[in-house]
């Protein structure tokens, strides 16, 4: 299953970039003379805590656990500002209900790929997890953090205004884990 999702992947960037006007190169690195993806580097995922409302009912903190993440950057507008990132690499992270101390340690080490705007916010996100994505009040998804097993593609709003656009796999919503 992994594996189908994975290829899924590779025909949703090479597709995307094709809606999105990106070369093929800039995905696939295949053209001779073409834009080649830049080398991986390293990407450190920081700990942090939501406050109470914004993902949960209670704060949500994130703690690391392990993690080998690295990024690089696939395609760039004429300007020079990233256009497409890919991220990748395993991460263990704790989710933690601040007030009750309770927590959940889950595998987020899938892998994505953050297309921007030319002004530098998202306009998508792509992940074959598992990863984590948070939803806040007022997004087009119910509240939660999700841990996403398998393809989701996230779309923002020019507003920030998050949609889940493709849900293939599963969605565990750790605010109800950890006592939502």
């Amino acid at each position: 299953m992994r594996r189908l999702v994975r290829m899924a992947l590779v025909g949703t960037v090479t597709l995307g970039s094709l809606l999105s006007g990106a070369p093929a190169s800039a995905v696939d690195g295949a053209r001779p003379g073409g834009y080649r993806p830049e080398p991986w580097r390293t990407w450190v995922q920081e700990e942090w805590t939501a406050p109470a409302g914004r993902y949960c009912s209670f704060p949500l903190q994130v703690r690391v656990v392990d993690q080998d993440v690295r990024v690089r950057v696939v395609a760039r507008y004429p300007d020079g500002a990233v256009r497409r990132e890919e991220f990748a690499g395993p991460l263990v992270v704790d989710f933690v209900n601040v007030d009750t101390g309770r927590s959940a340690r889950r595998d987020a080490g899938g892998s994505g790929a953050a297309d921007h705007r030319p002004d530098g916010t998202w306009s998508r996100y792509t992940i074959v997890g598992p990863a984590g994505f948070g939803f806040r009040p007022g997004d087009h998804h119910p509240r939660g953090y999700y841990l996403l097993d398998g393809l989701h593609v996230i779309t923002f709003d020019a507003d920030g205004t998050r949609r889940l656009a493709v849900a293939v796999g599963e969605q565990e919503n750790v605010c109800l884990a950890l006592g939502d």
